[in-house]
């Protein structure tokens, strides 16, 4: 893609310069790439611009204090370099799915993805999903180690599912991915709020921090008269109710699916599991799946992958169980 096309206040002589690719890693740069100089909380990218040089960078983003200078390569110096980076990588890989889903909170979000991606998949649909598990895709996993990719990569892997003519795309939307500017330039037409209790206060250092990194999803990045997926029992659901008046988003409770799900299972699931499948069955609606399907489906889906996933039923009846449960609340 030409240079120009990506960024518009490319000068004119550098126009026509061939993007071949974007990297925030110089080790992974390759000729006519662009390298994205981050300035990270352990890393600085800075201290690796010449090594992107070596390897064939032409194009530099750096933020506006690096002193970074060089008369040979053409570089860009940006205020806000984590969404610059999310801009140009929407651009570079401009081919997205049509129905793209974000699930956040501190529990669950894996759980609602995986659920979701079963509940259309058991249906035929072609869906995907992206977070803890890595991309599941027809039956496939790319394996990421992230919850929320970063910026380039979550873009290419959406430019890659639409490739594969896959249209329903549910991303787990973690505070770190939320704050760092990982998912936006992402038309979300949905997002899911499971919950919110005590994690990740390494980082946040206070509640309130934490809560309003998870609430960027609602108030900035979901689109125009989106959807909100969530449970009216939390405390939380006055704030999402606040921000989906004010920017006229569709609230959808999901009390209503819950108390169908206790009747239909009401020994197969706990309240938690309950309400994450209450979710994925009301994302599953957004995409046109009918009721009666979605419910057919349900007995036919398997345990989330190390979210009390059931491993073994001994003789004397002792079952044993695995599961992912790290903060407070999941224990």
């Amino acid at each position: 893609m030409l240079l120009k096309n990506l960024i518009n206040i490319t000068p004119k002589d550098k126009g026509n310069i061939q993007i071949k690719g974007l990297s925030t890693n110089s080790k992974k740069v390759k000729k006519n790439f662009i390298f994205f100089a981050i300035k990270g909380k352990k890393i600085n990218g800075e201290k690796f611009i010449n090594q992107a040089i070596n390897n064939g960078a032409s194009v530099i983003v750096c933020e506006k204090r690096c002193k970074f200078k060089s008369k040979k390569i053409l570089i860009f110096k940006k205020k806000d370099i984590r969404h610059f980076v999310s801009e140009i990588a929407s651009k570079f890989y401009k081919l997205k799915p049509k129905n793209i889903i974000a699930v956040t909170g501190t529990n669950g979000k894996t759980s609602v993805s995986d659920l979701f991606y079963q509940i259309l998949t058991l249906n035929k649909i072609s869906a995907a999903s992206i977070g803890t598990l890595g991309v599941k895709y027809k039956n496939k996993i790319i394996k990421t180690g992230l919850t929320s990719p970063d910026a380039i990569s979550i873009h290419k892997y959406l430019h890659f599912l639409k490739s594969e003519k896959i249209d329903n795309v549910v991303i787990e939307a973690s505070s770190h991915g939320l704050e760092q500017k990982r998912l936006h330039h992402i038309n979300f037409k949905t997002a899911i709020f499971t919950n919110f209790s005590q994690d990740h206060l390494d980082y946040h250092k206070t509640m309130i921090k934490y809560l309003n990194t998870k609430l960027i999803l609602f108030q900035k990045i979901l689109s125009h008269k989106g959807n909100i997926i969530a449970d009216k029992t939390i405390k939380q659901f006055l704030i999402l109710k606040s921000i989906s008046k004010k920017r006229k988003l569709n609230l959808i409770e999901i009390d209503k699916i819950f108390g169908k799900i206790g009747k239909i299972f009401s020994d197969k699931y706990n309240t938690f599991q309950k309400k994450n499948l209450a979710m994925a069955i009301a994302a599953s609606n957004i995409c046109g799946l009918k009721n009666k399907k979605i419910y057919q489906s349900l007995k036919k889906i398997n345990d989330v992958s190390g979210r009390l996933e059931l491993v073994r039923k001994l003789p004397n009846n002792v079952k044993i169980f695995i599961d992912y449960a790290h903060t407070p609340d999941a224990l």
